[in-house]
């Protein structure tokens, strides 16, 4: 647990000074807002000695400390916002950029449903940890020091008896909690699979089509719902053994807390103003006890949320780029693979046996064979998706581990075997591949494509939205788009 709170807040002190002049205000804010119940005591005891004009003095000051409290509780929400909205950018920035970076064993496996489930879930434990631990959290520590310094000064047993149930709550809310996290943990893997599902079918919408499927994807999907609800149920009774427990041990301390001030009213062993000053602090403090239960309670949810997606920086990158990479200006074009070996994990049989093959500057070459023979894996090597086991690739003799993955991927011009269409203008998937890629570059790849006489035939022309996977264009037409895109980027290779 301490290893996520130590990322988040690794995350926050980015942003420190704002960070601390917002505690600072926060601070501030909750101190003037306690001494409330104090002005009430003086205010009763101003009234019993008949003084009306200090009490008019009183309420001047009153009124400009719950002013000055105003002010700096707009501060500290208005701090707060900018520290929060800095980091949660900083935070889908930072795991946006490692989740591309990661191997393609890793996205080839994946589910986009549930990636897209924990990038969500994520950024919403972001915003209801940072509002929970830095705002309401810390107004419970002030609260405690505060409420603790009045109560030492009418009598210590005061502090006995908070301590006690401050202790008793946190311990029940502490393995309360930990359950609550274990049945998070087990729901959101069945969300996972209902994103995973719904996300799936909306993909593949033309296939489930095709072959009629509806009824069979909602079958589907109403059965993975029959163990959502169980542990989604399972999830919830957390919360309520949580509420019932906790909220109990609240109610006992606020009964004994009253109790006792009767009794020291009763035996003259406090003043009037004095049982004023606690019922204030009763009223106002603890209630933030509650607070501190549902506080907890949402931070055991949030916590389980953001450690999958704050788990996603703890992947492995295997193909590493060099720590001192080799730059050059151009390439000629020369491919080499030499005594090539490469197998799939998990998989017994090599893809690739000891290939050796040069591939000149110019020269067209291509590779023959049945399904699985491992054409697309040299593809894929070439492109260092993946690193051989043995052997090695070079291109004008230089290895291509020696490269960055960025630079050796701009020498090369791919077009896949399956167009994948970005769902924006033709023009911005013709031009994708090229910064500031002019209209004119964009127009001559089409031509060549023979796409641009279709293109200026619609209404918008290259601003024409492709939709989805480019399912508004035709299978042809579709499959034009990435050859127009290899074309505006003239490689080498």
């Amino acid at each position: 647990m301490l290893r996520i709170f130590k990322r988040l807040y690794g995350f926050i002190w980015k942003h420190k000074w704002w960070f601390i002049v917002s505690m600072v205000a926060t601070t501030i804010a909750f101190v003037l807002e306690l001494l409330t119940p104090y002005f009430f005591k003086l205010f009763v005891e101003t009234l019993q000695r008949n003084d009306l004009a200090y009490l008019y003095k009183l309420i001047l000051v009153f009124v400009g400390v719950q002013f000055t409290s105003l002010i700096f509780h707009n501060l500290k929400y208005l701090l707060g916002d900018i520290v929060s909205v800095d980091t949660s950018i900083d935070i889908r920035s930072t795991i946006f950029k490692y989740v591309q970076d990661l191997d393609f064993t890793f996205h080839s496996n994946k589910s986009t449903g549930s990636l897209i489930s924990a990038f969500k879930r994520g950024d919403n434990a972001f915003w209801g940890l940072f509002d929970r631990l830095n705002r309401n959290m810390w107004e419970i520590v002030i609260g405690f020091f505060v409420m603790g310094y009045f109560f030492l000064k009418i009598d210590p047993r005061f502090i006995v008896i908070f301590i006690v149930s401050f202790i008793l709550t946190l311990i029940a809310t502490k393995y309360l909690a930990g359950y609550n996290i274990r049945t998070r943990v087990e729901f959101n893997e069945w969300e996972d699979k209902i994103s995973g599902i719904i996300t799936d079918n909306l993909i593949n919408y033309e296939t489930v089509k095709l072959f009629a499927r509806e009824k069979w994807e909602l079958s589907r999907l109403r059965n993975t719902f029959v163990d959502w609800k169980k542990y989604l149920w399972k999830h919830f009774w957390t919360y309520r053994m949580i509420d019932m427990s906790v909220g109990s041990l609240v109610n006992i301390s606020i009964f004994l807390v009253l109790v006792f001030s009767t009794n020291l009213i009763a035996t003259s062993q406090m003043s009037i103003g004095d049982f004023v000053l606690v019922l204030g602090y009763v009223n106002l403090f603890f209630p933030k006890l509650f607070d501190l239960i549902y506080g907890l309670r949402e931070i055991s949810t949030a916590y389980a949320d953001i450690k999958k997606y704050f788990d996603l920086l703890d992947y492995e990158i295997d193909v590493k780029d060099p720590t001192r990479p080799v730059r050059v200006g151009h390439v000629y074009g020369e491919v080499g693979f030499k005594n090539l070996n490469f197998a799939y994990k998990n998989r017994l049989k090599n893809a690739i046996n000891g290939i050796d093959l040069t591939i000149e500057q110019g020269q067209a070459v291509a590779l023959v064979g049945r399904s699985g023979s491992g054409k697309t894996t040299m593809v894929k090597l070439l492109m260092r998706f993946y690193d051989p086991a043995s052997g090695k690739i070079a291109i004008d003799g230089i290895n291509i581990k020696d490269f960055t993955k960025s630079d050796l991927r701009s020498f090369i011009g791919v077009v896949p075997q399956e167009p994948i269409l970005f769902n924006n203008t033709v023009a911005y998937n013709i031009g994708y591949g090229k910064s500031r890629a002019t209209i004119k570059e964009i127009r001559d790849a089409a031509k060549i494509a023979n796409i641009d006489d279709f293109i200026l035939s619609m209404p918008k022309k290259y601003q024409t939205q492709v939709g989805e996977r480019g399912v508004k264009l035709s299978g042809g037409q579709k499959q034009r788009l990435p050859i127009s895109l290899f074309l505006t980027r003239q490689q080498a290779i």
